[in-house]
């Protein structure tokens, strides 16, 4: 048996790493796979302590004999995520063959009273064997080795150059320990060498978290309060334009729970470029079947190293771009409405036909409409009557225009209507219908009553708006030298007076 004090030391650092570790978990996956990884040794750990003593039963010594093969995988794993590389076939591969072996393994007799009882003597089957399940381990650090050579970080060389030589030598302990010694040499340590192959992974990743921020760990107090629970969207962004980090408010804003470490920031903005830095830059994006505005604010984290990791702030301008869009068309509104009628006014007219001199899309019908005696009425009846003659009739008017039409108040008693897509009869249909149903109602002032009548012009045709305001009018005024209360269509520089009926 190891020495008592050899195993404290070694449990108690293995603990306080898997501790600290947990205790600062977040999504972030190289912390998330970095903890399978020491959940697995310690797994590994207890239950070969307690198989040692013989206290286990047959399922404790399976879950202990897997922990066992796993670990090359569990460390691939780990690796993977801390160079920022997706799960790929090699990956897969490695894994479906060691499973494979693990399977394969169970052909072979095997004593479980014995603590080691996984390792084999063939001189043949126990290497071949030892190299499968080294193969992983031997993976991975080819690729921590290629990145040491690749990146320009000092700090990420300096944490990848003691993970290669710590997990090196622990994987050459190992190999030792568990194939050689007992298969070639016949030499039987039971699990020594194995812990201190453990231990020199331990100081490896404790020297890279504490001397070179390994991970990046950081005080759960400052990460939570200032980082995960801030007002605005924070995202941190790496050279490859993938998230280090995002905090909840971020999560929110581009509509995703499940954004983590690893995915890429242009798949939810399409127009994100890593080394731009950004100013308060809206952008529009279609998030979740939404279009949204944001603002973005990008800055280094490390000012003279343009390649380090960036702060992405985020902003959602959605609400007070919609709320903005509200105002302007409520003060459009309150611009183009006429406050007597409700009904559009001149204003409105002049800007959407180009100050009258803009030719209409396609061919439609015009009406003037004019109020028949309406200084007198206004003389006679009083100001305030005049007021009602003309809110009867907008009334008339949007009860009988279809609401694809425009009724205009076109100045004082004058009102313009401009029909889509109908041609003169319509028009004059729908002429007859605003002066029959004005005609109908009562007005009184003085002890006196009296009825409306409207004089009305018509006009067809594709010209410049204020050609046809022109022809409609003189059709208007030919209704009133008929004696009023007429409608008369515009026709070949001719007004005809159409019968009443």
């Amino acid at each position: 048996m190891l020495p008592l004090i050899s195993l404290v030391l070694i449990y108690g650092a293995m603990m306080f790493i898997w501790t600290f570790v947990f205790l600062n978990r977040s999504h972030d996956k190289v912390n998330q796979s970095f903890l399978i990884f020491l959940s697995n040794i310690l797994v590994w750990m207890v239950l070969s302590n307690l198989n040692a003593v013989r206290v286990t039963g047959l399922a404790a010594k399976t879950v202990y004999w897997l922990s066992m093969m796993y670990l090359a995988i569990t460390f691939l794993f780990f690796v993977y995520r801390l160079l920022k590389r997706r799960l790929d076939w090699l990956f897969y591969g490695f894994l479906g063959v060691n499973t494979l072996t693990i399977v394969v393994r169970y052909l072979y007799p095997m004593d479980y009273s014995d603590p080691t009882f996984w390792r084999m003597s063939d001189p043949v089957v126990a290497p071949l064997m030892s190299l499968t399940f080294s193969l992983p381990a031997v993976y991975a650090l080819y690729l921590v080795l290629r990145q040491i050579f690749a990146t320009e970080d000092t700090r990420q060389r300096a944490q990848l150059s003691y993970i290669l030589v710590g997990i090196g030598l622990a994987l050459v302990v190992s190999v030792l320990s568990e194939y050689l010694l007992p298969a070639v040499f016949h030499v039987t340590q039971e699990l020594y060498l194995m812990y201190y192959a453990i231990a020199i992974f331990v100081v490896a990743i404790f020297i890279s978290i504490m001397r070179y921020r390994l991970l990046n760990l950081r005080s759960d107090y400052i990460y939570r309060s200032l980082f995960l629970n801030a007002s605005e969207g924070i995202i941190l962004v790496n050279k490859t334009g993938r998230i280090v980090s995002i905090n909840n408010i971020g999560k929110q804003i581009l509509l995703d729970d499940r954004l983590d470490a690893g995915d890429l920031v242009s798949y939810y903005i399409p127009e994100y470029q890593f080394e731009t830095d950004y100013q308060r830059h809206e952008v529009q994006c279609t998030l979740a079947g939404q279009e949204r505005c944001l603002s973005l604010t990008q800055y280094p984290l490390e000012e003279p190293d343009r390649n380090s990791t960036k702060l992405l702030l985020l902003t959602d301008l959605t609400q007070a771009h919609r709320l903005l869009a509200q105002e302007k068309e409520h003060l459009l509104e309150k611009s183009t409405i006429d406050p007597l009628t409700g009904l559009l006014n001149k204003q409105y007219f002049i800007e959407k036909y180009g100050g009258l001199s803009e030719q209409l899309p396609r061919r439609k019908s015009l009406l003037f409409i004019d109020v028949d005696n309406f200084k007198t009425i206004n003389d006679q009846y009083g100001h305030l009557v005049g007021d009602d003659v003309l809110r009867e009739l907008a009334a008339c008017m949007k009860s009988t225009v279809r609401s694809a039409n425009e009724a205009i108040r076109f100045g004082g008693d004058e009102f313009v209507v401009i029909l889509e897509d109908a041609g003169a009869e319509e028009a004059y249909l729908v002429a007859e219908r605003v002066r029959k149903c004005a005609g109908s109602i009562e007005f009184s002032g003085g002890g006196k009553t009296f009825h409306m009548t409207l004089s009305i012009g018509i006009v067809e045709g594709e010209e410049p708006v204020n050609v046809l305001v022109e022809k409609a009018d003189r059709a208007m005024y030919r209704s009133k030298n008929s004696g009023k209360n007429t409608t008369t269509r515009f026709e070949n520089d001719e007004t005809f007076h159409m019968k009443l009926s």
